[in-house]
This record gives C-alpha cells, structure tokens and sequence, in this order.
C-alpha cells in the first residue's frame, strides 16, 4: 500500500526570495503613494504667471494640476505704474476655450461690458483709482472634463490688439 503526503510540497527557497521582495516593493510603492497624497502632492497646485512692460504689469493666478470637481482659483490682476484713471477703461481679452473648463459661478467684479467672437471674450471695466485692479473668477473644474486647456488673458488697446500677454496651460490629472 502506498501513503501520499498531504503536506504542500516544499517552496524553492529562491521563489520565496522573490515573492517577499515583490512583496516588500509593493508595499514601498503603495506606502509612497499614500504619502504623497497625504503631502497634496496629488492634489491642485495653483501657480502664478506674469508679464509686465509698457507701465503694465499682468498677472494670471490659476490651476497648473487638477482634476475634475475641484474648486480652483482663478485670478487676474493689472497694476498699472502711477495708478489708474477712471476715465480710461482696462480690456482685457480671454481665451474663451480655457473658461470652458469651468463651471464658472460668477466673476467679481462683473465687467461693465463684455463681447465675444467665439475664439475670445471682451470684457471691459471701469477701475476704481489705485494701481491695481484684480478680477477673481469662483470656479471648479467640469466633474466630465478628462483633459486640460491652454489659457490666455491679455490687456488691449481700444482697438481691441494686445499689447500684454500671459499664456499659460492647466492639465488634468484622472
């Protein structure tokens, strides 16, 4: 009569090396990733973008990184040297694209008037004096939206031609 052993038959004791490394390297990358979350590495990071010249200076505060649902900041400011005069209006001209990657709840202050040709949105306003304006745009990211947007703001003359220009990009991460 023949026995057969119910014990498992014995692991190599390389594949054991091998699956405790595996082991030891997946739980490395899961403990990093869970870190790095914790640190908001993997969340939106604002930066901050400007030109300056002609007595202007222009400076666009909005989302390098983000993903889709997230509330982010988007802001415009102009300084001008010596101060603005309330007869002369600031135009500013956005990229119509980028915006639609918002839900966008409202722009503080509201222009005092605003025209579009599809491509890009006029908005023009009465400053108050001070040497500096700034629009804030209360915003979040589309929950649909899997890819990002190049933006760009510039000041223009009467004619409607930039003479400043901030181009910048906000990518989506999944």
């Amino acid at each position: 009569m023949t026995t057969t052993s119910t014990l498992p038959e014995l692991t190599d004791e390389g594949d054991l090396r091998r699956a405790r490394l595996g082991r030891r390297i997946g739980l490395t990358l899961l403990a990093l990733f869970v870190l790095a979350g914790a640190v908001g590495l993997l969340g939106t990071r604002t930066t901050t973008t400007t030109a300056a010249g002609g007595g202007y200076a222009l400076t666009v505060t909005h989302p390098a990184v983000s993903r889709s649902g997230h509330a982010v900041k988007v802001e415009v400011e102009v300084r001008k040297e010596g101060g603005f005069d309330t007869s002369e209006p600031i135009r500013l001209r956005m990229r119509s694209a980028y915006f639609d990657l918002f839900d966008e709840n409202g722009f503080t202050p509201q222009p005092d008037a605003q025209t579009s040709d599809g491509e890009w949105t006029y908005d023009e306003y009465v400053p108050p004096r001070g040497e500096a304006f700034v629009v804030s745009v209360d915003t979040r990211v589309e929950p649909a939206r899997n890819r990002g947007e190049r933006g760009e703001v510039s000041l223009v003359d009467d004619q409607g031609r930039p003479f400043l220009t901030v181009r910048f990009r906000t990518r989506l991460m999944p």
